[in-house]
């Protein structure tokens, strides 16, 4: 749908869950936003808002709900402690890759249940898969696992049900935000950390404080990003947008599945 002249253009504010510099996992909103701006010629905006930027990424979803901002770009796992299924939507241990979830959001019940979770749990959004971010590394060590007997006592930033698993082989489970690995890792506060994919990894300079890399990941063999609508936000826009949305969505998801193994090859 073209703006008609003088009309103002219809703008979605986003907060995002990653810093939209960081490969694969943050880049993709902004490749959405421009996607959708082109389609829209220029009609629909999705402003996004960097991380700190008046959201606290652990609010999104919240702040979507009450219509506090338009649209939220995040991913599931964020929302586990409050809604235990929400890692099945986002990347889970042992779970689907990137191909088997496409399978089950475009040819299975995926999206249905998707949305379900949020309705029944009392959430106003309207929520649609958007990207992939890859596969998560298994994780950063100061000294070689030989054996599981290595596993005990050793202190590894990790969280969400891989952090459970974890923790039930016998690791002390320790939650430090990404920005302060250095610090952690220098003063000895962890010996191991699992944090993104092997190219977000590379962008953080992890390899810097860390030589050994554990390959592939089992605890989030993909990581699915969302884009959260605030449901009567959703509803008002018209028939021709909310279709130009899901579309923009769905190339994204299959854009991003293409880019992600180019992404860690070459980041590993």
């Amino acid at each position: 749908p073209n703006l008609a002249a003088g009309a103002e253009p219809v703008r979605l504010v986003t907060p995002v869950v990653y810093g939209t510099h960081l490969p694969g996992l943050g880049e993709p909103a902004a490749r959405l936003a421009k996607l959708i701006d082109q389609r829209s010629s220029g009609g629909l905006i999705l402003e996004l808002k960097e991380p700190g930027d008046g959201t606290k990424t652990e609010e999104i979803l919240a702040k979507v709900s009450d219509g506090k901002v338009d649209a939220g770009f995040a991913t599931a796992s964020f929302w586990a402690a409050k809604l235990a299924a929400a890692s099945l939507f986002a990347g889970y241990p042992f779970g689907l890759d990137g191909a088997q979830y496409l399978a089950w959001f475009d040819s299975g019940n995926g999206r249905k249940l998707y949305q379900e979770m949020y309705d029944h749990a009392g959430f106003k959004v309207h929520v649609i898969p958007c990207a992939f971010g890859g596969a998560e590394a298994g994780g950063w060590f100061a000294k070689e696992i030989k054996t599981t007997s290595d596993l005990e006592g050793l202190r590894m930033r990790i969280f969400g049900l891989g952090g459970r698993v974890m923790s039930r082989a016998g690791t002390v489970t320790v939650l430090v935000p990404g920005g302060d690995l250095d610090t952690a890792f220098t003063k000895k506060k962890i010996d191991a950390a699992e944090l993104y994919t092997p190219a977000v990894d590379e962008r953080l300079g992890i390899k810097d404080k860390d030589k050994l890399i554990y390959q592939p990941g089992w605890q989030q063999p993909e990581t699915v990003l969302e884009l959260l609508i605030n449901k009567n936000r959703w509803d008002a826009l018209s028939e021709a947008d909310r279709a130009l949305i899901a579309g923009a969505c769905r190339d994204t998801l299959r854009e991003t599945l293409a880019d992600s193994a180019r992404l860690q090859t070459e980041a590993l």
